[in-house]
């Protein structure tokens, strides 16, 4: 139903079903993924990084995809960067806030070499204003020596606890993991259709909307999955997650949308892809950069958990305001 139309009663329904379903269906992907982990004899970080990543950003590859076959591929570098900045601030510091911990365990060198190397993988790339097929190609490589590498060394990440070994199992694990992903996405697009909804009967500008409602609605099972595993006290797949959604981000997502539609520009003055990258050269890509060095070098300053997520969560506010303040001067 195009929003223009929705009724304020749809729309109260769109957002208490999708908080619903974000509610419940990080609940039961954290119970598959920590409860999987266990099993495989894994940490929770590793499923964090990789199955849990994947399925939480599901909403990213859909919308960049889509935007970018529409014709709409200044939308996907945007959204991708924006989401990896939101994953961060706003996920990784919220998470902080519920359980502290999750900002006093350092990060591992693996998690943050990969997090570096798909950074400049696709610096490297959009240099020429550009993803080809080839660049794609090269992005979705990247990803896959991320994932082989990240699985071989596994066990080496380090076994779990005895206390976690003895927990509780939990049934059909890998169903409540699938069916929370489903949940989750389903939530996020309730939420954010609802809210782009509520904030266009009201007035708001279209490019506000879209660096605001959207940008954090793609993060919203990112969001979820954290949460739910701070209140679950899994902090490893709350940093686990994060790491690996803005791996996937960057590598996965812009890879698959490169296939499918490249971000070629056409050479015209007014060409908004082109216009895109110059603004994610200089703008986007900096900030994605101190975010992530951010989560790297906090956990190892003095200060408590909580106060190193409120910095976090002071940064993407801040950030987030400049931005509406820049579309809509």
């Amino acid at each position: 139903m195009p929003v223009e139309v929705m009724s304020w009663t749809l729309i109260a329904v769109y957002l208490a079903l999708g908080f619903l379903f974000l509610a419940k269906g990080a609940d039961w992907l954290v119970d598959g993924g920590s409860s999987i982990a266990r099993k495989a004899g894994i940490s929770t970080m590793v499923v964090g990084l990789t199955v849990v990543a994947w399925g939480t950003s599901m909403p990213e590859v859909v919308v960049s995809t889509v935007a970018a076959w529409q014709g709409d591929t200044s939308i996907s570098i945007g959204n991708v960067l924006g989401s990896n900045i939101a994953n961060i601030g706003l996920v990784l510091g919220a998470s902080a806030l519920v359980l502290p911990r999750v900002m006093e365990q350092v990060l591992r060198p693996r998690e943050l070499f990969w997090l570096l190397v798909s950074l400049g993988t696709l610096w490297w790339i959009c240099s020429d204003a550009s993803i080809t097929r080839k660049d794609a190609g090269i992005l979705l490589g990247v990803f896959l020596a991320h994932n082989v590498h990240v699985w071989l060394t596994a066990r080496e990440s380090g076994f779990l606890t005895d206390d976690a070994t003895a927990s509780e199992p939990v049934r059909f694990p890998v169903l409540k993991l699938v069916v929370g992903i489903a949940l989750i996405s389903s939530g996020a697009y309730l939420v954010v259709e609802g809210a782009v909804a509520g904030a266009t009967r009201i007035g708001m500008n279209e490019m506000v909307v879209g660096l605001t409602v959207v940008a954090i609605g793609t993060s919203l099972p990112e969001l979820a999955a954290g949460l739910g595993s701070a209140f679950k006290g899994e902090s490893d797949i709350s940093l686990g997650n994060v790491v690996g959604s803005n791996v996937f981000n960057v590598l996965a997502v812009l890879g698959i949308v490169g296939l499918v539609q490249p971000l070629v520009p056409t050479g015209e003055a007014d060409d908004p892809l082109a216009s895109s990258f110059e603004e994610a050269l200089a703008v986007d890509f900096p900030m994605v950069l101190g975010f992530s060095l951010a989560a790297a070098v906090l956990p190892i300053l003095p200060g408590g958990g909580r106060i190193k997520g409120f910095v976090l969560l002071a940064g993407f506010g801040t950030y987030t305001t400049m931005r509406v303040i820049g579309a809509t001067s």
